[in-house]
């Protein structure tokens, strides 16, 4: 019988009712069950378990256990083996015609990719030859001669080959006890499934295949099909949400989780893309500590374990880089015996990067003996880049390594239950490499050979990349999230279907290299059934409708305006007709338009604000500034003096180092009346030894910048910035101001690049930036709303300090032409005019403001209140200790109440 309906029908619970009755009279030896993947065949048996159930071995199999069953004699090409095959039938037909591509990782899986097509469709090399036109197609069919002809000397088959041959097996021997065979959660079966297929319907009593309606094409045509209703969710609720970006996304999935009566059990995730929500899903379900569970077998390379192992070969490999040295450290796999000071230790070898081999990172070990003790263990395997050993050795030498630099700590009792899961994971994946690393050693062409570490080192690469990691999670009470491949067979209250933006889901298939939709429809002429793209359109268009059907009440669609890069992403096709799009109520940081509302800050308890005034005799106008951004900020850098981790060589000639460079030569410069360009010179190379950096192309770009933009300045200095008649000039002075209003009278302390006082003791403050003329304009503007303090604290210092009359503001641009931006109260030195009472408003209102922010550090204030979150992603080293992106453009309050951080 075909079993026809669309999803949601009930295919499923007809083959479930079917093996439930044999097992209940006692004839489960008379059934077999095939499905596609081992998760469905899991969750069969889960439903029938929850029945009081039990299932023997092998009534429900995958289609691949059940082939390997029949032919335990083939040896299948799979895995490493198979791609080392490939690539030596490339070198040896056709590495010419593909050139430089002939390495390629890529080619090699569009070929790979290709051959399993065309095999799945019913044809080998032969059968294709005649329709073979194209110098890149007449290519292929060497390199697919090649690999077939490859598998036939090495006494291995393809996985089609394997099928086929249990196929003629069922035919000659029949089922033994099976009577009836049910398959379920099919889409489409290779040519050689279907001849299976033929071949069980001919020695069973009866066959069940259960498949979805509206195939172009249906196994067993003699069959009779049964046509089955469409599902009637009379009650589902259908919504479609709007999100920034895929994380917005799962945090409006977790809300509504949260906020729900349902059991977790009765939630899922489906994704067509997996690969855009696997880590955001990750850190979002964990911090609000949602139960989940990845219906999907990654990667073995992918894994944490694999890959820290991978950085510690390719640390050898290289001669320990100092970079990925200390990054392979810093692993929280790290042997307990290096962690003490482990921070400390990154910190000192960023500081001096760029720097490689074992002898400078243990020089910088020097003050950290437990660092140093576990680094010269491995000095042994410093010169592995140069031998060449056997592959049993070369397994052993890693095997030893692999103990030597990993060591996996036991989650303890008070650890959350998903540390317990990534630890079992752990566990299972430590076990998955050292298999890997014995199957690397019994590959065919190392046998009998002596081969160097990076050959060793790149085959278990591709054994790795070539294995799944299968961990058998049996947890009842999570949120299911489930590829759309996996979701066939689910049915569940409430679905959430995530990344409903073009290219993701639906996803885009361009035509192949090789063989283009005019060649397939021609190898369909020929019935052979390979799939165009508008074939795999199709196909799209019934993972959505497989999608949509997996609720039964209330179903959520949504999608990003954003990718995770930033990437404006556009909306699906797919959601054409559906209702019209919400917004995520927890919105992407920034997109709250709310403006800033100052209040009171959290405070810390009384008996440590002594503490913070002790770490606070004084301040400075920067750290007044980083308090009126956000309390936490000038908490963590100003109060507890956290410093950031040093920047890598190529970010450390910021914006800021080379602020320090130009105010450092004009400061020496303003005392020595010398040549400014010899100045700057001195000054940049005193820099670059302070930043461990080498004279490079960069910093010589950079420096002759420098030294053209300072020297037009001094040229230019006689005319836009002259000391008029009457004047005095002072630079790089020290002031500093008390604040009155506060009982302590707190100092801070200001340092004057340039201010000018006349006869009447007026005087106008001059600071000077590396900014261009638009920046220059636009702080100007910010110092005028009262947004920035310092030059207004500045003149505050001043009057206070030497009885001056505030009578001017300037900001001098430095970068690319030199700019001088101001005002003052009678228009001179070319100011823009400025009454006085505005600017003693300016100067009143600076004041109180510095004298609020005193107070509030004083008395402990450390909330998290940021005035500009644009601010928070772009320079703040503390988002992840105060997390404020959690805050989102509702209330926070709810926010933060529903995330027990």
């Amino acid at each position: 019988m075909l079993l026809i309906g669309p999803p949601g029908s009930g295919k499923t619970t007809r083959i479930l009712r079917s093996l439930e009755a044999a097992i209940r009279t006692d004839r489960s030896q008379e059934v077999q069950v095939l499905v596609p993947t081992a998760s469905m065949k899991h969750h069969l048996l889960n439903v029938l378990a929850r029945k009081s159930l039990m299932v023997p071995a092998r009534v429900v199999s995958t289609m691949s256990e059940f082939v390997r069953d029949l032919t335990p004699g083939a040896r299948e090409a799979h895995g490493a083996i198979e791609g080392r095959l490939l690539s030596e039938a490339i070198q040896r037909t056709a590495a010419r015609a593909f050139g430089q591509q002939s390495d390629s990782l890529g080619l090699r899986r569009r070929i790979a990719a290709l051959m399993s097509e065309l095999w799945a469709a019913g044809a080998d090399s032969l059968q294709i030859e005649s329709a073979v036109r194209s110098r890149g197609q007449r290519a292929f069919l060497e390199v697919f001669g090649e690999y077939e002809d490859s598998l036939l000397r090495s006494g291995l088959v393809h996985h089609n080959q394997r099928i086929a041959r249990a196929a003629a097996r069922v035919r000659g021997e029949g089922l033994g006890p099976v009577r009836q065979v049910l398959v379920d959660g099919f889409d489409r079966f290779t040519r050689q499934q279907e001849a299976l297929l033929e071949a069980l319907a001919e020695q069973a009593e009866e066959i069940v295949v259960a498949m979805p309606e509206g195939l172009p094409r249906y196994p067993l045509e003699t069959l009779r099909p049964e046509l089955l209703p469409p599902p009637s969710h009379s009650t589902l609720h259908t919504e479609v949400v709007r999100a920034a970006t895929p994380r917005a996304e799962i945090l409006e999935v977790a809300r509504r989780i949260l906020a729900s009566e349902r059991p977790l059990r009765e939630h899922a995730i489906v994704l067509r893309s997996p690969e855009h929500y696997r880590s955001v899903i990750r850190e979002v379900f964990e911090t609000l500590r949602i139960p989940y569970r990845h219906w999907e077998r990654a990667a073995l390379a992918d894994h944490g374990v694999v890959r820290h192992f991978s950085s510690w070969l390719r640390a050898i490999d290289r001669q320990f880089p100092g970079e990925e040295t200390i990054a392979a450290l810093m692993s929280p796999l790290t042997p307990a015996s290096c962690k003490h000071r482990l921070d400390e230790f990154d910190f000192e070898i960023r500081k001096r990067l760029p720097g490689s081999g074992l002898e400078f990172v243990l020089d910088a070990a020097v003050n950290f003996p437990q660092q140093r003790s576990f680094l010269e263990t491995l000095k042994d395997r410093a010169g592995w880049h140069r031998d060449r050993f056997g592959a049993a050795r070369w397994s052993r030498e890693f095997l030893e390594l692999q103990c030597h630099v990993q060591d996996l700590q036991a989650p303890v009792a008070a650890e959350s239950f998903q540390r317990t899961c990534d630890w079992r994971d752990a566990l299972e994946a430590q076990k998955a490499l050292r298999r890997a690393i014995e199957d690397t050693a019994k590959l065919p062409e190392f046998h009998g050979q002596r081969i160097e570490f990076g050959i060793f080192a790149e085959a278990l690469d591709e054994v790795l990349r070539s294995a799944t990691l299968s961990v058998r999670d049996q947890r009842y009470e999570v949120v299911h999230v489930l590829p759309v491949l996996e979701a066939r067979q689910w049915s569940v209250p409430v679905a959430f279907v995530c990344g409903l933006a073009d290219g993701w889901f639906p996803r885009r298939y361009s035509q192949d290299v090789l063989f283009d939709d005019e060649d397939r429809r021609q190898l369909q002429a020929r019935d052979i059934a390979v799939r165009t793209t508008a074939d795999r359109a199709a196909e799209e268009r019934f993972l959505f409708q497989v999608a949509t059907t997996r609720a039964t009440q209330q179903l959520v669609l949504s999608y990003p305006l954003f990718d995770n890069r930033g990437k404006p992403a556009v909306k699906s096709g797919l959601l054409d007709g559906f209702p019209e799009p919400e917004a995520a109520r927890w919105a992407r940081l920034g997109d709250s338009k709310a403006p800033h509302v100052p209040a009171r800050a959290e405070s810390l308890p009384a008996d440590l604000r002594g503490a913070v005034a002790e770490c606070n005799e004084k301040f400075s106008v920067s750290g007044i500034q980083n308090f009126r951004q956000c309390p936490y900020l000038y908490f963590s850098g100003n109060t507890l003096r956290l410093d950031g981790r040093p920047s890598l060589p190529e970010h450390r000639l910021d914006g800021a180092a080379l602020g320090t460079i130009v105010h450092r030569t004009l400061e020496r410069w303003n005392t020595r009346k010398s040549a400014i360009g010899e100045i700057l010179d001195q000054a940049f190379g005193e820099a670059l030894a302070k930043l461990h950096l080498p004279e490079s192309f960069r910093t010589e770009r950079l420096r002759l910048a420098l030294r053209s933009d300072l020297v037009r300045f001094a040229r230019e200095q006689g005319a836009s910035m002259r000391v008029i008649e009457g004047q005095q000039a002072f630079f790089e002075e020290n002031k500093s101001y008390r604040i009155p209003e506060l009982a302590s009278r707190p100092e801070v302390r200001c340092r004057i690049d340039r201010f000018d006082l006349d006869e009447g003791q007026r005087c106008v403050v001059t600071d000077y930036k590396y900014a261009r003329p638009d920046r220059i304009k636009a702080m100007l503007r910010e110092h005028l709303k009262g947004e920035q303090l310092q030059l207004m604290i500045y003149l505050a210092a001043l009057e206070q300090d030497m009885s001056c009359e505030p009578s001017g503001m300037a900001l001098c641009g430095l970068r690319g032409e030199t700019s001088y931006e101001g005002v003052s109260v009678d228009g001179s030195g070319g100011l823009r005019p400025l009454s006085r009472e505005d600017l003693r408003s300016l100067l009143e209102q600076a004041r109180a403001e510095a004298a609020g922010a005193v107070a509030s550090i004083l008395d402990g204030a450390i909330s998290v209140l940021p005035r500009d979150e644009g601010y928070c992603g772009r320079f703040c080293e503390f988002g992840s200790v105060c997390r404020v992106k959690w805050k989102g453009s509702g209330n926070p309050d709810e926010v933060e109440g529903s995330a027990p951080l």
